[in-house]
């Protein structure tokens, strides 16, 4: 990636970041119930999220992948391992806080 790429992602990733925020709270500061800490707090992990996908996408670009059958059989197994262990070790499933 050029300089110019990663500042062009980092202007997209920031701009995406903002957008995501100002749908939650159209009316802008009015709305918004964090001070400016919690607020640079929230952009800098929604900015770091975005970095990382980006950052994975570059690297596994040239991968080649197995095909759709074997990827769709062990994502299915995954989730299915998922369930098992959630229901040993939280047989009564997740409690949501009244």
């Amino acid at each position: 990636m050029t300089p110019f790429e990663v500042f062009l992602l980092g202007l997209v990733a920031t701009v995406f970041v903002v957008a995501i925020v100002a749908l939650r709270f159209p009316r802008g500061r009015a709305e918004w119930p964090l001070d400016a800490r919690r607020t640079a707090w929230l952009l800098i992990s929604g900015l770091t999220a975005v970095v990382v996908f980006a950052l994975s996408y570059a690297a596994t670009r040239d991968v080649r992948w197995p095909d759709f059958v074997t990827v769709t059989f062990v994502v299915v197994s995954l989730c299915l391992a998922l369930l098992v262990a959630v229901s040993v070790f939280l047989p009564q499933g997740l409690r949501a806080r009244p």
